[in-house]
């Protein structure tokens, strides 16, 4: 095991192990992710797997007998869920329960607890050569409610039309979930067959992250995936595509308040570019004492909220703000004001330490949950990073190293690539 508790194996073709220990919990998670390219044609069929998985399997094949088995296990949870990572669609399987230090009778409970995500994962409850149908009914109403609930959150489908305006045609510029449309025209055959196509050609990664001995369920797991048949497709990260210009887009719709957004493209080089492009865009804008917050909101009111961060897989620093429509002007260059203001070095070393400190309580807190401390660890390992997986306090020490004149190059580095705005307009009057 490595110093920050981190381990890594290849089981079977295309099929990975890791396991991340910390010894304050007294449970475990276990996470299935198959990692697959992002693309229009596939992503409401594949977002849709892992919620129908979730339900049952052939040895568990309605919710009572499902239900009845995690409560066996103490209570165990089951849940899944689609995510995209840059270019890449990542479906997620996972179960969480106790460990055996806790159990009433020492139960072996990582070996359990993978018997069971195994089961819903590879031996899934099949009628008709597709999925249950009342299953897949279900989970297509949930993931069309999922789509049309980010449409209606405007801040954040501004924020979604501002990197598809950035990426246009790349699978960048999807969402996980896919459309309306799309998840309307899947059904148990189809669903089923875009399964199939998962297990056989997904890179697959697998996540036991707790305090347990892990070895039970490696071995399980090592069993289980070495009899299937997989010709798993090579995962390469590709680098973004940026515009050459900057691309601009206003949209009206039924708004009361105006949403500004501006996606700024970078290209860091190593990891130290990376810690200093983090660093930046906090000290930009992601504290309640950053650059944009004290001046863009509360100094001269020109936004109810303005904020930055980085976003990791697409290579891009997003800032999103709410604004009065007449105020969209003056916002947009109050914003890039700010951020002249780091290009040319006009921030102290106590705005720097500031910021490090509240970066170092966000870096903390990743231990706190399973679940935050398996996503770091997958997100660390979708990245495929030349540096290796990093803990949080590794990457904690690598932007507490990063200097001043950095922090501007990281500043100067950054290219504005898209603003988007949404706004009522004039035609659906005066708010």
């Amino acid at each position: 095991m490595s110093q920050n508790g981190f381990g890594r194996e290849k089981i079977a073709d295309g099929v990975y192990f890791s396991h991340v220990y910390d010894q304050k919990f007294y449970s475990n998670r276990i996470s299935i992710n198959l990692v697959v390219p992002l693309a229009a044609e596939t992503a409401a069929e594949y977002a849709i797997v892992p919620s129908i998985l979730r339900l049952g399997c052939r040895t568990c094949p309605d919710q009572t007998v499902l239900n009845r088995r995690l409560g066996l296990l103490y209570g165990a949870s089951l849940d899944g869920g689609a995510a995209s990572f840059g270019e890449m669609h990542v479906l997620s399987v996972f179960i969480k329960g106790i460990d055996k230090r806790v159990a009433l009778h020492g139960e072996n409970m990582a070996a359990l607890l993978g018997e069971l995500l195994c089961d819903v994962v590879l031996d899934p409850l099949i009628e008709d050569s597709g999925f249950k149908a009342g299953y897949t009914e279900i989970e297509k109403n949930n993931l069309i409610d999922t789509i049309e609930s980010e449409m209606n959150d405007k801040r954040v489908y501004a924020q979604n039309q501002c990197v598809s305006l950035l990426f246009g045609d790349s699978p960048r510029a999807l969402r996980p979930y896919g459309t309306v449309e799309s998840a309307r025209r899947v059904t148990p055959q189809s669903a089923y067959t875009a399964y199939r196509r998962l297990i056989e050609t997904a890179r697959i990664e697998i996540l036991f992250v707790g305090s347990g001995d892990y070895e039970p369920a490696l071995s399980l797991f090592r069993e289980r995936f070495a009899g299937l048949t997989r010709s798993p497709a090579p995962a390469v990260r590709q680098a973004p595509l940026f515009p050459e210009a900057t691309l601009e887009r206003t949209e009206q719709l039924e708004v009361a308040q105006g949403k500004l957004v501006l996606a700024f493209s970078s290209s860091p080089k190593d990891e130290r570019e990376l810690s200093a492009l983090r660093l930046m865009s906090a000290i930009y804008g992601g504290t309640p004492f950053s650059k944009l917050f004290l001046n863009v909101r509360e100094k001269l009111s020109l936004c109810y909220y303005c904020s930055a961060r980085y976003d990791r897989g697409n290579q891009i620093m997003m800032v999103s703000s709410g604004v009065e429509h007449e105020k969209k002007g003056e916002a947009y260059d109050e914003i890039l004001r700010q951020l002249d203001a780091l290009r040319e070095g006009n921030f102290t070393e106590e705005e720097m330490k500031e910021t490090l400190l509240l970066t170092n309580t966000s870096f903390a807190s990743v231990g706190d949950s399973l679940y935050a401390l398996g996503n770091w660890y997958l997100t660390q390992l979708l990245i495929g990073s030349q540096a290796g997986v990093l803990s949080p306090a590794e990457e904690q020490a690598r932007m507490a190293a990063v200097t001043r004149e950095e922090v501007i190059a990281a500043a100067r580095a950054v290219q504005l690539g898209a603003v988007y705005f949404l706004t009522g307009g004039e035609a659906l009057g005066k708010d």
